[in-house]
């Protein structure tokens, strides 16, 4: 499983990030760490390469590492960090200059379903789509750079079943069913895809939790979910569960 470090100047900010991507992905698998703060108790704001180049050891021991930074000199002490590691254990780790906190969350969620590094890298760099779809609407940002998550349908054989499901969440798909909703998908052996009925919008290939965010599926919206494969009904079923039961909430 690909493990997290969170490196800011701040100790706080850094905790409370880690303790948002924990609600998000439970599995006591996924290690996350901090480095952050610096002097006595982590108070004084400032970053350590050095603290940094620890909490590198022991997360890339037998996993990749994803680290994601909230300042410029987080870099700089990031990549400091990285000069003093030996190799191959170098080689385990990437840097991602996603945004700090919602790219934390995107990645935990993804590494929590065991995905690759790559995997992970991309959904932490896509996680600004849905705040900017839900702020923008259908004008790009000024210098997007998302990755495309309405990948190809062809996934999506022609044996494909469907069920159509209503949002009854008061505050919609947000994180946390969004979440939940990734987690499901990919229990099973099946590919899905969701066209919101309500807004008319082109089907999304369910890849991440950024791809069911960026549905928009506010309170009331008609959903079909669409999918193909040997688990296809079982995955169905339980999504249609999880829409009655308003995700737990």
């Amino acid at each position: 499983m690909v493990n997290i470090l969170l490196v800011s100047h701040s100790h706080k900010l850094a905790q409370g990030t880690a303790e948002l991507v924990r609600q998000m992905a439970p599995s006591p698998d996924l290690k996350i760490r901090v480095a952050a703060g610096i002097g006595d108790n982590h108070e004084e704001i400032g970053t350590d390469a050095v603290e940094i180049m620890d909490a590198l050891n022991e997360l890339a021991e037998n996993n990749d590492v994803l680290v994601l930074m909230d300042l410029g000199s987080a870099v700089l002490s990031t990549e400091m960090a990285l000069q003093m590691l030996d190799e191959a254990v170098a080689a385990r780790v990437r840097m991602c200059p996603a945004a700090f906190v919602e790219g934390a969350i995107a990645a935990g969620v993804q590494a929590n379903l065991g995905s690759t590094l790559q995997e992970v890298y991309d959904e932490a760099m896509n996680a600004l789509a849905a705040k900017q779809q839900q702020i923008l609407g259908e004008l790009p940002a000024e210098n997007p750079e998302v990755v495309d998550v309405t990948e190809s349908l062809e996934k999506v054989d022609e044996g494909k079943i469907g069920v159509n499901v209503t949002v009854t969440n008061p505050s919609g798909l947000h994180a946390r069913p969004a979440a939940l909703f990734i987690q499901t998908v990919k229990k099973y052996d099946a590919s899905l895809s969701v066209t919101n009925l309500t807004n008319n919008t082109e089907p999304v290939f369910i890849k991440g939790m950024i791809s069911a965010m960026l549905l928009g599926a506010k309170q009331g919206d008609e959903l079909l979910l669409e999918a193909s494969g040997s688990d296809s009904q079982a995955l169905l079923d339980e999504l249609e569960e999880l829409f009655l039961d308003n995700f737990g909430e």
